[in-house]
């Protein structure tokens, strides 16, 4: 019962850790997007003003577009460890589930064969 609780709780704290970590990345690729696409808006605002090449105007939407690829990127990128590691947690409490009934049993096995040698 203690081996199955320390793997209980030792996989249920890396799942959170997990989840926060993977939730901590989503929100710095969002927050990335938004302090990029402000960057872009005003480098462009700035272009504008100074009436630079069209070329320069080119590499700053193509620059938008990339980021947008990058942060859906890291958006599936988060979403497909998430989904990983919740396969992985789910097989080690299945694994743990079966170790339990296996104890269980040698247990009951146990208990039998110490009543069939002892009758009272």
């Amino acid at each position: 019962m203690g081996l199955s609780n320390f793997f209980n709780s030792l996989f249920g704290k890396a799942k959170v850790t997990a989840d926060e970590t993977l939730d901590k990345a989503a929100e710095f690729a969002a927050e990335a997007k938004v302090s990029l696409e402000e960057l872009a808006a005003s480098a462009s605002q700035k272009i504008e003003e100074l009436q630079l090449s069209e070329k320069t105007e080119d590499f700053i939407q193509t620059t938008k577009v990339k980021l947008d690829e990058a942060s859906e990127w890291a958006d599936e990128k988060s979403h497909q460890a998430r989904e990983a590691f919740e396969d992985i947690i789910k097989k080690v409490e299945e694994k743990i589930e079966e170790l339990k009934k296996d104890k269980k049993e040698a247990t009951d096995i146990s208990s039998t064969e110490e009543s069939n040698q002892n009758p009272e």
